[in-house]
């Protein structure tokens, strides 16, 4: 569902002002522009201002949640929209040594060669990973980067440029022998949770997303579109967008940080899951024709919920350009060397035609 310009601008002015009044207060997560949801259920008729709250109240409860301060008081309209209140706290999606479920193994965990998107990565002073997100160029020197987000790739403040990247990250087993690239910049000082790793040249990396082929370019999110990400926790999964032009209020660390430009994903189909730690700096890819729409970095699991950076944002602040070649690997590359695992991989020819090819080592 694309808006039109004017209603896109209204809806901009009505999340910014939404937000400038509620998004620091408590209780409040994140504002953006989508469909109402009622009973769980997407309502695709009816666009709202969402005003996004860690818990929902209700009743005599919510009487008491505004005497305490414990939530404000959320005006049914805004801008002219009728306000919508989903109920969803937000967290990084990036899986820590603390996590008290075990991580899951499997061959997007092992060491690759060539690099692709979809697959373990984290810095090298984290016991974490992260996913890969994919291959960028930088605009002013023409090298080629990694796209992933700033808490998988420089994880905290102390980060500085040369940092190094494991590939596969220190959780799954990653070491100096693994590094793959180094810490290059970010955009976290302007509310964007994205960042590139200059390649040391010891892999190449294709433009590929595991089991879901290359990226054939940048599109805009837009309500109602279905979209699939490729990600080291949860491997391929689908959804669709329901919110867009969001701000959020996250935690990271030992501090809030605003993150603009938020894009929304429900799941498509009840009861299936979209997200989970992990998969942070994967991206989200328009189903109808692979084109990047946005970079995961949070979410929600209760309710299953999935949070992402407008990716044409992230370029732009990043000023790389995405990867869409189809690229023929080196002939190291081409082997698919996956380490003690059988993987279901996407193969493409010089003329472009997609196969699939099952290697096993």
């Amino acid at each position: 569902m694309a808006l039109d310009t004017q209603t896109l601008a209204r809806a901009r002015r009505a999340v910014q002002r939404a937000a400038s009044t509620l998004l620091f207060e408590k209780n409040i997560t994140m504002i953006d522009f989508g469909w109402r949801i009622r009973a769980g259920q997407l309502q695709t008729d009816e666009l709202t201002v969402r005003v996004h709250v860690a818990r929902k109240f209700s009743g005599d409860a919510l009487g008491i949640a505004l005497e305490r301060g414990d939530t404000p008081e959320i005006p049914p309209t805004i801008g002219g929209f009728r306000v919508d209140i989903p109920e969803g706290h937000y967290t990084p999606h990036l899986w820590s040594w603390w996590n008290w479920r075990r991580p899951v193994v499997n061959p997007r965990s092992e060491r690759a060669d060539p690099l692709r998107g979809g697959i373990s990565i984290s810095d090298e002073r984290h016991r974490s990973y992260g996913t890969l997100g994919g291959k960028v160029y930088d605009r002013a020197t023409g090298q080629p980067m990694i796209l992933s987000n700033w808490h998988v790739l420089a994880a905290d403040w102390r980060a500085r440029p040369g940092q190094r990247i494991y590939q596969p990250g220190r959780l799954d087993g990653g070491t100096a022998d693994d590094t793959v690239a180094v810490l290059t910049r970010d955009a976290m000082d302007i509310s964007l949770d994205a960042a590139v790793a200059r390649l040391t040249g010891d892999r190449d990396l294709i433009n590929d997303q595991v089991d879901l082929g290359p990226v054939t370019g940048v599109g805009l999110p837009e309500l109602g579109m279905q979209v699939a990400k490729s990600g080291r926790r949860t491997g391929v999964t689908h959804g669709i967008v329901a919110g867009v032009e969001g701000t959020a209020r996250i935690w990271y660390d030992n501090l809030y940080r605003i993150i603009r430009q938020v894009v929304t994903i429900e799941p498509r189909w009840s009861f299936a899951q979209v997200s989970d730690a992990g998969d942070s700096g994967s991206f989200w890819l328009d189903e109808a024709d692979n084109r990047a729409i946005g970079l995961h970095f949070a979410g929600s699991n209760v309710p299953e919920r999935a949070l992402a950076i407008n990716m044409q944002s992230v370029l732009t602040a990043l000023d790389v350009t995405l990867s869409t070649e189809r690229e023929r690997p080196t002939t190291q590359a081409y082997q698919r060397r996956w380490t003690g695992a059988s993987f279901d991989a996407a193969v493409h020819t010089n003329s472009g035609r997609r196969v699939r090819s099952t290697v096993e080592v």
